[in-house]
């Protein structure tokens, strides 16, 4: 397995558990845990819950829970304490709650690992859903200025909160990081292969250029999911990250 920036090819590709069937996200799981390094829950921990999560961490993978925490700073407090006891790797919050929420949640999740004697898990601020485009932003959600301000704006609230990383789409991680931490973890949703659709996101790019610009972790679901040999698609979007180290 190649390495880039210390990081094992596999450790790159988190695959989008998508579906609904307990059964299936097990066995898909199983086929692919020797290929792919993370896998992301959303839906499917909404309908199955933490048994689930246990489940799938006993097989030794990692695993993403893609919560988009948002609330109040107490009610955040308490998802900072579950999310670090159930022993996920990363944990996702929307940065439009603002800094003093990011920093409870940052602070439950260290109180809670400490008392514990376990690492938190990484948190990881969404800045704009991949699928918001100017329009969206400026008519329908009433945020003036443009998308990159936006990205911009809320990454650096992100890391003032302490936060460890940021969602944000490929091609934005060159607009963002020269205000950043040098360590802070980009997870990258809307990659694709060349040619590839971008489906439902509007802000894409390649895994390849993805990796060049610097993300940590991409987020891949339907090209892995969809494909007639899964272990293949997994293999061909390594090469694909091989290929831009």
């Amino acid at each position: 397995m190649g390495i880039v920036n210390d990081i094992s090819s596999k450790d790159r590709i988190c695959l989008a558990l998508d579906m609904s069937d307990r059964a299936q996200i097990v066995d898909l799981v199983d086929e692919l845990r020797d290929v792919v390094g993370y896998f992301k829950l959303n839906s499917a921990f909404t309908m199955h819950g933490p048994d689930l999560v246990r489940d799938l961490l006993a097989r030794g993978v990692k695993i993403f829970l893609d919560l988009k925490v948002h609330d109040i700073p107490n009610t955040v407090a308490g998802y900072g304490e579950a999310v670090t006891e159930l022993g996920v790797h990363i944990v996702t919050m929307h940065t439009a709650g603002g800094v003093e929420m990011m920093r409870t949640f940052v602070a439950s999740a260290e109180r809670t690992a400490e008392r514990i004697g376990r690492p938190r898990p990484k948190l990881i601020g969404v800045t704009l859903l991949t699928s918001i485009d100017q329009q969206q932003l400026n008519d329908e959600l009433n945020i003036p200025g443009g998308v990159e301000d936006e990205i911009r704006r809320r990454a650096q609230l992100a890391a003032k909160a302490g936060l460890d990383g940021i969602v944000c789409a490929p091609t934005e991680i060159d607009l963002v990081k020269a205000d950043l931490p040098a360590d802070f973890f980009y997870v990258t949703p809307g990659t694709r292969s060349p040619g590839g659709s971008g489906h439902d996101h509007k802000r894409i790019g390649t895994h390849a250029e993805a990796i060049t610009a610097g993300s940590s972790l991409l987020v891949v679901g339907r090209r892995i999911l969809t494909a007639g040999d899964r272990r293949q698609a997994a293999r061909e979007v390594i090469a694909e990250i091989e290929g831009a180290s």
